[in-house]
């Protein structure tokens, strides 16, 4: 009788504790939301069975230890998930962006020669260390732009060159006037 008495009082351990444990280890060890959201949910329903047993099933810390497991592959895993879709978007807009530093870069040294020849009416381009003194159309390049300014006063163009090296469109931003075909990066 007493044998009986130990084997109804013997508290089992709840089966989904145990697989919120197991899956958790997997989820953090594979970083895979596969099966660190099943881990969570079995540890949720592991624990609420445990309570709702009145002593008879066990296992709450596994229920635990797989609930953290799991959040934690979860939160690793969709860290991972936006670094991969993030990190790339951010490379490609930095290297617009040092594009278009150069596109500005070319539209200003256009604009102080086209103030250089409206106001002065000279026979040659001036040339980019004309343009630095001149007092109506001051122009001078930001740091790291290479400026070049050649054609005559009815064909100009400008060049402008990317110093970086991160300008994936080119080495070259090329503006003209008139306009040619050619403007725009270059090789």
């Amino acid at each position: 009788m007493s044998y009986m008495n130990q084997v109804q009082g013997a508290v089992r351990t709840s089966a989904l504790a145990i697989w919120s444990l197991v899956l958790g280890i997997l989820g953090l060890l594979c970083f895979s939301c596969l099966t660190g959201i099943p881990a969570i949910i079995c540890g949720h329903l592991g624990r609420s069975k445990i309570k709702q047993s009145n002593g008879t099933l066990g296992g709450e810390g596994l229920a635990l230890a797989g609930l953290i497991l799991g959040y934690a592959g979860t939160v690793i895993t969709t860290i991972g998930i936006i670094a991969a879709i993030a990190i790339p978007q951010f490379v490609a807009y930095k290297n617009k962006a040092t594009c278009a530093k150069a596109q500005i870069e070319a539209s200003n040294a256009l604009a102080a020669v086209s103030c250089f020849i409206a106001n002065r009416n000279p026979e040659t381009l001036p040339s980019v260390e004309e343009l630095a003194m001149d007092p109506d159309c001051a122009y001078t390049p930001t740091e790291g732009a290479v400026v070049e300014i050649s054609g005559t006063v009815e064909q100009l163009q400008i060049n402008v060159a990317d110093t970086t090296g991160q300008c994936t469109l080119g080495d070259w931003y090329v503006v003209s006037l008139p306009e040619n075909i050619s403007d725009g990066w270059q090789r």
